[in-house]
C-alpha cells in the first residue's frame, strides 16, 4: 500500500530536444527552448532521447533554466533526481520507517571510509555502519535494475562495503526502484556481469541488500510505494 506523500514539486513537462552532456538536456515547451540539469549520471537510453517527456522544475539562478525531475516512459512518470532520492531517503531513515535500521542511532549524512564516501552513517554504541544508495530507474518485465552502464565507482562502493561488514560493521547497499511499472529488483548482468559477482559476494560477507521503492505522480508528489522491495542476486 503506497505511504503518505514524502513531498511535492511543481513540475511541467517538456520535450527532450538532446541531451547535450552527462548532466544536461535540450528541451522545449511551447515554442521555448531551455536547458535543464540532470542530477543523474546514468546512460538512461530509454528515457531519455530525442523525442522523449521529461518533467522538470523551473530554477531561479544557476546555469541551466530547470532541473530534470523525471521523465514519462509509456505513461508513467519515473523519478530521475538521485539528489531527491537521497533527501527523501534520509527523511525515511531519521523516522524509523526501515525495520532493518538500528532504533536507537544517529543518522549521519555523507561519511567517508578510505576516502571514499558514502551516502548515510548510521552510528550505534557499538560503532558506525555505512549506507550506499544505487538508482534504480531501468525497468524490464517488472524488474528494476542497476547499473544500465558499467559503473567503476558503484563496483568501488560494493567492494568496499564487503571490507567494512568483514571488519565488523553494519553495511547497506539500498536500490530505489523508481519506475511505477516495477515491483522487484536484480542487478544488470547484461550491462556488468561483474556487479552481480561483486554483490553477491558482498551479501556472503554479510552485506545487507535492500530495495525500496520512491515513485514520482503526474500532479509532482514523492511517495514512498513500498518499503521492502523484493531483491533478487540472480540473473
Amino acid at each position: 500500500m503506497t505511504e503518505p506523500s514524502l513531498g511535492r514539486f511543481d513540475l511541467f513537462t517538456a520535450g527532450v530536444v538532446e541531451r547535450d552532456s552527462r548532466v544536461t538536456v535540450l528541451a522545449s515547451t511551447g515554442n521555448q527552448k531551455f536547458r535543464g540539469h540532470l542530477r543523474n549520471t546514468g546512460r538512461l537510453e530509454d528515457l531519455i532521447y530525442p523525442g522523449a517527456t521529461v518533467v522538470c522544475k523551473w530554477k531561479k539562478s544557476g546555469k541551466t533554466d530547470a532541473r530534470v525531475i523525471g521523465a514519462v516512459n509509456d505513461g508513467s512518470y519515473v523519478l530521475l533526481d538521485t539528489n531527491i532520492q537521497e533527501k527523501f531517503f534520509g527523511e525515511i531513515l531519521k523516522d524509523g520507517a526501515l525495520e532493518w535500521c538500528p532504533s536507537e542511532r544517529e543518522i549521519i549524512s555523507q561519511v567517508s571510509f578510505e576516502e571514499k564516501r558514502f551516502d548515510f552513517g548510521v552510528k550505534t554504541k557499538e560503532g558506525m555502519g555505512y549506507i550506499e544508495l544505487k538508482s534504480a530507474v531501468t525497468c524490464e518485465n517488472g524488474w528494476a535494475s542497476y547499473p544500465d552502464a558499467p559503473s567503476k565507482r558503484g563496483l568501488e562502493h560494493v567492494k568496499l562495503l564487503e571490507k567494512l561488514s568483514l571488519s565488523g560493521h553494519p553495511a547497506y547497499v539500498v536500490f530505489i526502484v523508481t519506475h511505477p511499472d516495477c515491483d522487484r529488483f536484480r542487478p544488470n548482468g547484461k550491462i556488468q556481469p561483474e556487479m552481480v559477482n561483486q554483490l553477491r559476494s558482498a551479501r556472503r560477507a554479510g552485506v545487507k541488500v535492500f530495495g525500496i521503492k520512491m515513485i514520482l505522480t503526474e500532479d509532482g508528489e514523492i511517495l514512498l510505494e513500498d518499503r521492502d522491495v523484493p531483491v533478487s542476486l540472480e540473473y
